[in-house]
């Protein structure tokens, strides 16, 4: 996997598909891998920009200092700018949502069109506890509790009941999981607040949101899309935090219909 030295961390990144560019940011405490679900369609019909951000994955990370939203968006910035790519789409789920709104501000003329799946516009005392409680549970009983503290956040209860295979294979797969670069993105995420600035996004924008989010409460989703200029909202009845995972399929085809519109 190729990796490129930027700013004082060394971003490990993959290369996947052929078509009109599109980057995908992942989630707090995930990798690339966090869209496993959406590569196979996707690359069917652009150039995926996959990449682990700094502090997850096989990247570096930077201690325990906070690392402020800013910081992960000129990280993307620099990527693009090493492989050549002027203008792309952006895609970001929870966390990656807010370093795709925060790109797409500080850098409106590098994105043509903007997806932000399961996020928010600012860092809410829900979202804050939420997350808080998946640390909680790292400290007391090890990662497995993290992850399984995580899943019941991320799942409604009758879904994880449901599909107790795909949830032992997102719980067995290879953990990357680095706490101290999660905890210093937790830190940084918290100062998020996009809320004055999102009217200045006038590039297509699709929002995404299931209704039973426990991470990012729903009505973030529906002010988000009253205040961004040209978006779209798509609520899917009985989706939690995960819509990468649990609405896949309807994702896929959603995020293909939307990219592909001229």
């Amino acid at each position: 996997m190729p990796e490129l030295a930027v700013n004082d961390v060394r971003l490990h990144y993959r290369i996947v598909g052929e078509g009109p560019p599109l980057l995908l940011i992942h989630g707090l405490g995930s990798d690339l891998r966090g869209w496993e679900f959406q590569e196979g369609t996707l690359s069917k019909h652009f150039q995926l920009i996959l990449v682990d951000q700094r502090g997850h994955g096989r990247s570096s990370g930077p201690g325990m200092d906070a690392v402020l939203v800013p910081i992960f968006a000129q990280d993307m910035i620099a990527l693009l700018d090493h492989l050549g790519i002027s203008k792309v789409h952006v895609a970001g789920q929870s966390m990656g949502g807010l370093i795709a709104q925060q790109l797409a501000l500080d850098y409106p003329e590098r994105v043509d069109r903007l997806v932000l799946i399961s996020t928010g516009f600012k860092i809410t005392e829900e979202t804050v506890d939420e997350v808080f409680s998946w640390r909680e549970a790292q400290v007391e009983g090890g990662d497995e509790a993290y992850f399984r503290t995580a899943t019941n956040s991320c799942y409604p209860e009758e879904f994880i009941e449901n599909n107790k295979e795909l949830m032992d294979y997102l719980f067995n797969k290879e953990n990357l999981l680095n706490p101290d670069g999660v905890m210093a993105a937790g830190l940084g995420l918290a100062m998020f607040d996009a809320t004055e600035r999102l009217k200045e996004m006038k590039f297509p924008t699709l929002i995404v949101h299931g209704d039973l989010d426990k991470v990012f409460n729903i009505s973030l989703a529906k002010t988000a899309a009253e205040l961004i200029p040209n978006s779209e909202l798509a609520v899917y009845p009985g989706c939690g935090h995960s819509s990468a995972v649990q609405i896949k399929d309807e994702l896929n085809a959603k995020m293909i219909e939307f990219l592909k519109e001229t």
